[in-house]
């Protein structure tokens, strides 16, 4: 291809900084802006990557030639940036979730299809090796899934430290929408109905209204049903930032995935370390691994006109999930979806 793609990136900050370094290496990608609300961040951007930065979208697009952008604000903030880029013709990569409610995918996805947007959602979990070789075992033969059982935990440093907006989010949104997109690839159907039941006690006692833990039970179109565990309160001395369990059964196989184990430990004078080096890894200083992946593939998606391997729909599906299980948590039923 004789022309890269110009791009740019919105949001900075502990997640969106991967997209501006896979961006930055890629010999596919002019990196023209970088937009986030927090000067230092801006400062740190012009100054380590020399890159233009703004603290305004509509300023970036009117002064910017760009393609395509990369949205990684907080999960409740990802509508209005979304919908002011595809008015503005760009594609879009999104950071997971597409959006933190049906109504706010919906309306990025219907301005995208009224300005020939295309919408990619960074589910980087449909990359991790594991994943990979639990869909291709899933789908190769006639096995038929009988039981399924997924959990996602962050530590309690997450809600309480990393972020500011906790109380804007929940072990859902944050990491059971990772859990129901896997659940959904895997299946390949659509959920039907969830009931779900969830904890508040730890965050609540720190101000935080948040859950600490929700656990939710959905059933598939295959009459699959599924147990899903999602909490960030593990104690802070725990041996990685998350942890991760899967089993599945079906009339052929019974698969079982740990990914806490990722082949490798270290230990220090405080604790034992279990780093995933398979999600961000640097060699040489060029990023690599199941986190640059996804971003990579949008690029290339759009270079060659290929369909994404996580679209627009899968994002408004699986938040029609979590949706789903917030009514289940505020009312106490079953909640059928459509």
């Amino acid at each position: 291809m004789d022309k890269k793609l110009n791009v740019a990136v919105i949001g900075a900050g502990i997640y969106g900084i991967h997209h501006v370094d896979v961006y930055n290496q890629s010999p596919y990608v002019n990196l023209v802006a970088v937009c986030d609300f927090s000067s230092k961040i801006r400062e740190n951007i012009e100054k380590e990557y020399g890159v233009k930065t703004y603290s305004d979208v509509e300023t970036m697009l009117s002064e910017e030639e760009i393609d395509a952008v990369s949205i990684v604000t907080p999960d409740h903030l990802h509508r209005e940036p979304a919908v002011q880029c595809a008015n503005a013709g760009k594609h879009l990569l999104i950071e997971k979730p597409l959006a933190s409610t049906v109504e706010d995918c919906q309306a990025i996805l219907e301005t995208a299809e009224a300005n020939n947007v295309r919408v990619a959602v960074d589910f980087h979990k449909r990359w991790d090796p594991t994943a990979i070789h639990v869909f291709n075992t899933l789908n190769d033969g006639d096995a038929y899934p009988i039981r399924g059982y997924m959990s996602m935990d962050d530590i309690v440093d997450v809600p309480t430290k990393w972020f500011k907006w906790a109380d804007q989010s929940d072990p859902v949104n944050f990491l059971g929408i990772h859990c129901v997109d896997l659940i959904r690839w895997y299946m390949g159907c659509e959920a039907t109905e969830v009931y779900a039941v969830g904890t508040k006690k730890l965050l609540a006692d720190q101000g935080i209204d948040s859950y600490d833990s929700v656990t939710s039970l959905i059933t598939f179109e295959n009459g699959c049903n599924w147990v899903v565990e999602n909490s960030w309160v593990l104690p802070s001395g725990f041996a990685k930032n998350n942890d991760g369990r899967t089993s599945i059964l079906t009339t052929d196989n019974y698969i079982r995935v740990d990914n806490q184990d990722r082949g490798i430990e270290v230990f220090d004078s405080e604790k034992q370390h279990t780093p995933n080096v398979f999600f961000f890894n640097n060699f040489y200083g060029k990023v690599f691994g199941f986190g640059a992946d996804p971003i990579n593939s949008f690029i290339d998606c759009l270079i060659n006109d290929k369909e994404f391997v996580a679209d627009g729909n899968d994002g408004l599906q699986a938040t029609k999930i979590t949706e789903a299980i917030h009514k289940s948590l505020d009312t106490g039923e079953r909640v059928k979806i459509k």
